[in-house]
């Protein structure tokens, strides 16, 4: 054992390498005297540092407060539904990646987890199909499939970002991802859905959002069960500590674009008119459709 307290057998470690996990003195686990808190404790701290400050930022979110407006128009509407059902879906899809790197230890380690996963991406899907009905129900569009190409529904940039961030997770250990995706940004979501649901004006958009709060409620309990049980050493805690950090800058920006484009009054630009400049009418089903001329 040499002065500076590390194994001289062991290899030379990296400034920034993760991979610190047999020795928690004061240099690999900074936190709390350098020793790693237990998995408990870190839960308490992540549920304080990102749930709860979202509890008390939702009461004031721009976003429910124009939903709760009288005056919110049927534009604001269906861009803020297209644009939450695609987000739905991307979510659903990652989630069956991140299937793809699941590796169970000797003795089963983790298949529970992995249970869980599978349920969540049927009601990622599930919930983008509520967007999707609603979208239908209230008339802003023909088709099904004409949501899949309308430019309104396409992610933002920032959603793009976000989308893409989440995908890279399926690298990381499974505790820090759970941290990351279920803790910092499904768990703070349950308020918002929760008062969205009882503040918006139109009753088939507000079912849309109440319908969710009981699923997204279980998301983030699925975060809890991972982290309290799998996140209990200094290298996965650090980790996790660092990626949350990001999500939730994130989970900002998301939300900002998405109201910012919402409350845009664009969509007169996609208006087809004729040469003179009048309006060109649709007819009834001109929507996007699939092709039927299969040729298998």
């Amino acid at each position: 054992m040499s002065q500076t307290g590390t194994r001289e057998s062991e290899p030379a470690v990296g400034k920034f390498s993760t991979y610190k996990k047999w020795t928690l003195d004061d240099r690999t686990g900074p936190y709390e005297e350098g020793k790693t808190l237990s998995s408990k404790q870190f839960l308490d701290e992540l549920k304080e540092k990102y749930v709860e400050p979202a509890r008390r930022y939702m009461r004031e979110d721009p976003m429910v407060l124009l939903l709760a407006n009288e005056n919110v128009t049927d534009e604001q509407y269906f861009k803020l539904l297209a644009q939450r059902w695609n987000f739905e879906r991307s979510v659903g899809a990652i989630h069956a990646t991140w299937l793809l790197n699941y590796t169970l230890g000797m003795h089963g380690e983790l298949q529970e987890v992995e249970n869980l996963e599978v349920r969540q991406i049927y009601e990622e899907y599930k919930h983008a199909r509520l967007h999707e009905d609603a979208i239908l129900k209230k008339g802003y569009l023909d088709t099904r499939w004409e949501l899949h190409s309308h430019p309104m529904a396409q992610l933002l940039p920032e959603g793009m970002a976000f989308h893409r961030f989440l995908q890279r997770l399926g690298n990381m250990p499974v505790p820090v991802r759970a941290a990351a995706n279920h803790i910092a940004t499904e768990a703070p979501l349950v308020y918002w859905f929760d008062l969205a649901g009882r503040l918006t004006r139109d009753k088939t958009v507000a079912d849309v959002f109440e319908a969710q709060v009981i699923e997204e409620t279980g998301h983030g309990h699925i975060g809890e069960y991972v982290v309290e049980r799998y996140c209990n050493t200094s290298e996965l805690q650090a980790m996790t500590r660092y990626i949350c950090e990001h999500i939730t800058e994130l989970v900002r920006r998301h939300r900002q674009s998405m109201y910012d484009f919402v409350v845009t009054q664009d969509a007169d630009r996609l208006v087809v008119r004729n040469k003179d400049g009048t309006i060109k009418p649709m007819k009834p089903g001109a929507g996007i459709k699939p092709n039927q001329n299969l040729s298998f």
